[in-house]
């Protein structure tokens, strides 16, 4: 089975949190005692009264066929909105309220899912690169990593009463498209004397105050990915800050203790956890099963698929075998296209999606021979499937439009650039890899601390006057290398002229050749010129 086992008192956890819902709802009890039961279950309060947002943890990206049919059939039964992915490879339902809660929750556990630790003081969710197993470069398959830690993790008691939330992530190359030198705790895979084993990297993350990870090892056996993260989560769980949770993360722990004291007493427990079983690894295939009776001789209109082919089929390690994005549009699934997509996929098995850290899904482990029939179930079924990837590879977190933290309605302003875009001159297939995200506040839920070009918003003010705005960063540096860069603040921009910066900033970047370095050099002196310009 592609899924992990449960916590044994997983219901009796569930039954806890019926019971305060029950004396909640009769009086016996604040909203700020249920708030803190509620929200390590991944539940959280949406701007509508008496409406919440409920986060299914899906380690790296993994999902079934027929889980997320469940998944579709439970926003239908228990929510209203769209389904949403994030950019942590999990899947949100929207608009359920506080009396579905639990009936959902038990009615997830009985396909193996969870939405214990989608929030709160908890051991996050864990993310790898969404190729993971089937990437020509990647050095080893991450996936049994990110499973079997889940698995772990999620079964003791200390994962969720830490002093602020904790973040893993695996990558499985020096590529780091699994983002480990911006977690709490990150690794990258290599090989040693023909071992395989993991770079290490603590202490880095996303947020207010974004920070990137620090080299804690140059190389430990496979078999030791356990006791790191428990030696980390057990430092983070003793001496972390849990007065002031602006201050709590690992990064600032790090900070408070220096690099010395840190790791010595890291070290201390790493010693203690090396004698812990390390994880039990799941063995997970990459390969297509046989449908004949999907395998289609051609399709009507050849320009169109073959355009198709070139932006969103990939191929894979594995001898004729190819894997598809699938472009969401700010990671929001129609539930209907959502339970048709898993009823196709299901006769290939259970390896055939993934969920991406730009919120997407990718489609994975398909005979080259089925592609006809993947292209033409996108023609039927969804809308502006085959458009240009930067147009759906955008991050936007949810901003003002439903979260009480946001300042800006963050996602307006990036429908607003894929208008714009879509009407520009610019080559935008060649724009693929750029990556431009927005947060609607400094929190970083968009991520943008690891764009190219980014934007979080804030509130400007002229001559007295009010008005939406955003500060603009560039330059982040995330792949190859000893250590990150995360982007720099270059100015600030009314929210009203975020598309034509965008936009201009483009065709400088296509003027100067498209190579990713013109967003660390000269790249963030025209952005800066160009917000000027616009001020």
């Amino acid at each position: 089975m592609l899924h992990i086992r449960l916590p044994e008192n997983l219901d009796q956890e569930i039954n806890e949190l019926d019971e305060h819902i029950r004396r909640y709802q009769s009086g016996l009890i604040p909203s700020t005692e249920l708030k803190a039961r509620r929200v390590p279950f991944g539940v959280y309060e949406q701007r509508q009264a008496d409406t919440y947002m409920v986060r299914v943890r899906c380690p790296g990206g993994v999902i079934t066929p027929k889980q997320l049919k469940a998944v579709a059939d439970l926003s239908v039964k228990y929510g209203q909105l769209p389904l949403h992915i994030t950019t942590r490879q999990e899947i949100q339902l929207h608009d359920v309220t506080l009396s579905n809660l639990v009936p959902m929750m038990r009615d997830l556990k009985q396909f193996g899912l969870s939405t214990r630790g989608g929030g709160g003081n908890t051991v996050r969710n864990v993310i790898i690169q969404e190729d993971a197993g089937v990437d020509p470069q990647e050095i080893f398959d991450v996936t049994p990593y990110a499973m079997a830690l889940t698995e772990r993790l999620i079964d003791e008691p200390d994962s969720w009463t830490l002093p602020r939330k904790f973040k893993v992530a695996f990558s499985g190359s020096t590529e780091d498209k699994g983002l480990a030198k911006v977690a709490d705790v990150g690794f990258i895979a290599t090989t040693q004397g023909g071992q395989r084993g993991f770079i290490v990297y603590v202490a880095g993350g996303l947020g207010a105050k974004s920070d990137v990870s620090k080299k804690l090892f140059d190389f430990i056996p496979d078999s030791q990915v356990y006791a790191v993260v428990h030696a980390v989560k057990l430092l983070f769980w003793k001496q972390g800050n849990r007065k002031n949770k602006h201050a709590a993360r690992l990064r600032f722990l790090w900070t408070k203790l220096g690099e010395e004291v840190f790791i010595r007493t890291f070290q201390e427990y790493f010693q203690l956890a090396k004698d812990r079983p390390p994880l039990n690894l799941p063995l997970i295939e990459n390969h297509a099963a046989d449908v004949p009776s999907l395998i289609r001789p051609s399709v009507q209109d050849k320009k169109d698929y073959t355009l198709w082919k070139k932006r969103f089929v990939s191929t894979q390690k594995q001898p004729q075998h190819v894997s598809i994005l699938v472009p969401i549009e700010f990671g929001f699934l129609d539930h209907t296209f959502t339970a048709k997509l898993a009823l196709f996929l299901e006769p290939f098995g259970e390896n055939t999606l993934r969920f991406t850290k730009n919120q997407n899904m990718i489609i994975r482990n398909i005979h080259e021979k089925y592609l006809p029939a993947v292209y033409q179930f996108l023609l039927d079924n969804q809308a502006n499937f085959n458009r240009p990837a930067i147009l759906d590879t955008l991050i936007s977190c949810a901003g003002a439009s439903t979260c009480q933290l946001g300042l800006c309605l963050s996602r307006g302003a990036a429908k607003a650039v894929i208008d714009r875009l879509q009407s520009s001159s610019l080559p935008l297939d060649e724009l693929a890899d750029v990556r431009i995200h927005f947060s609607g506040c400094p929190n970083s839920c968009g991520q943008h601390p690891i764009a190219d070009l980014g934007f979080f918003g804030k509130a400007g003010r002229q001559k007295g006057i009010i008005f939406p705005a955003y500060n603009v960063v560039a330059g982040a540096r995330i792949g190859k290398g000893d250590r990150a860069q995360l982007a720099e603040v270059v100015g600030e921009i009314s929210a009203k002229d975020v598309p034509s910066l965008i936009e201009e900033s483009l065709a400088a970047f296509c003027k100067a050749g498209m190579t990713r370095e013109f967003w660390q050099g000269n790249g963030k002196e025209t952005v800066s010129r160009l917000c000027e310009t616009h001020s």
